[in-house]
């Protein structure tokens, strides 16, 4: 056998080094995966509606026509047409005229309330976003507010979100105008530890509440409508101080504000989801929730309860439950909706 390196062949030495050169390994191109929850939120975006900024006045006395003195009211003469005396065909009265924007419009704010509870971690399915993520609760909070956010910034309209669980907390503060800031930040894709409406605790609606009344105190604005989006947890309309009774939850008078004081500001909403497995915990929930409302108030308030069993996919009802959420962020321009009508007080 020759010696090592005098040019003998690899199967004679499988040692043989034929010639030197470097070795060069090719990066593999990074695949950017696409957002599951901006998927779906784009899927839905087709819902939103354009809407005009909401008003005090849909008209103002900005025109102006001939004042007659026979059949025309002085309390619409402009005084200073009419020095030293009327005369026909040169003095005016202030006629109404419609406005689109300006000083006349309202300032209207749009409360969104998210139930952080554990009932709302990865073990609730909901389906699978259009690339096939399955869907979690907290998931479906992201997109939900989200779109009421979208929204809310084509009317115009200012916005803030809090969550709740044991305790009510902020999760975004307002009144905010940062409308494509705070979508953006809503829908990204994090563990449920580190996402926006972390899943964790018990279920204190009436604490979501009290920390958006005593919040709100704090900012101006002419009207709000006040979203709550939780699971179906209540099953009774009275009794006593159990979590799952409607009355204690929304009317809880052991803290400063509860439904009626948030009413008082603006249209609430409640919309109670669950999965497909879950309509009859849900048709419960919403059952015991219309009557407590209902009751309180001495009406009927069914249309402040809504409820969905969601399924994402194509054969889901998503589409449906985002149509409704828009509905009500519509309700501060005072534009007709679809939805059940909801009193206020």
């Amino acid at each position: 056998m020759s010696a090592f390196g005098t040019g003998e062949a690899y199967d004679e030495n499988p040692f043989v080094f034929f010639q030197s050169a470097e070795y060069v390994i090719n990066p593999q191109q990074r695949q950017e995966m696409p957002n599951p929850l901006r998927a779906m939120y784009e899927e839905l975006a087709p819902l939103l509606l354009r809407s005009p900024p909401s008003k005090r006045y849909p008209q103002q006395p900005t025109g102006m026509k001939d004042w007659d003195v026979l059949t025309d009211p002085i309390s619409e003469l402009v005084y200073t047409s009419a020095v030293p005396d009327p005369i026909i065909g040169q003095t005016l009265q202030r006629v109404m005229r419609p406005t689109v924007e300006g000083k006349e419009g309202l300032a209207t704010h749009l409360n969104i309330l998210v139930d952080c509870s554990g009932s709302m971690d990865d073990d609730t399915y909901y389906g699978v976003s259009p690339t096939g993520f399955p869907l979690a609760g907290y998931h479906l909070a992201q997109i939900c507010t989200a779109m009421m956010i979208a929204q809310a910034g084509l009317a115009k309209d200012s916005f803030a979100v809090w969550g709740f669980n044991s305790k009510g907390f902020k999760v975004w503060d307002g009144p905010s105008q940062e409308h494509e800031r705070a979508i953006d930040y809503f829908l990204d894709l994090t563990p449920a530890s580190e996402c926006p409406f972390i899943p964790d605790g018990g279920t204190s609606i009436y604490a979501g509440l009290n920390q958006v009344g005593k919040d709100l105190r704090d900012y101006e604005f002419d009207q709000s409508v006040t979203v709550v989006i939780m699971d179906g947890v209540l099953k009774t309309v009275d009794g006593g101080v159990s979590w799952g009774n409607a009355t204690h939850q929304l009317f809880n008078t052991d803290t400063e504000f509860n439904d009626e004081g948030i009413r008082k500001m603006g249209p609430l909403f409640y919309v109670v989801i669950g999965s497909a497995d879950d309509q009859a915990e849900l048709d419960l929930t919403l059952e015991v929730m219309r009557g407590a409302i209902s009751k309180f108030y001495g009406r009927e308030m069914d249309g402040c309860c809504l409820d969905f069993a969601l399924v994402a996919g194509e054969d889901g009802n998503m589409k449906e439950f985002g149509g409704a959420l828009v509905q009500m962020a519509q309700v501060n321009a005072g534009i007709n909706t679809t939805l059940k009508p909801c009193p206020r007080i």
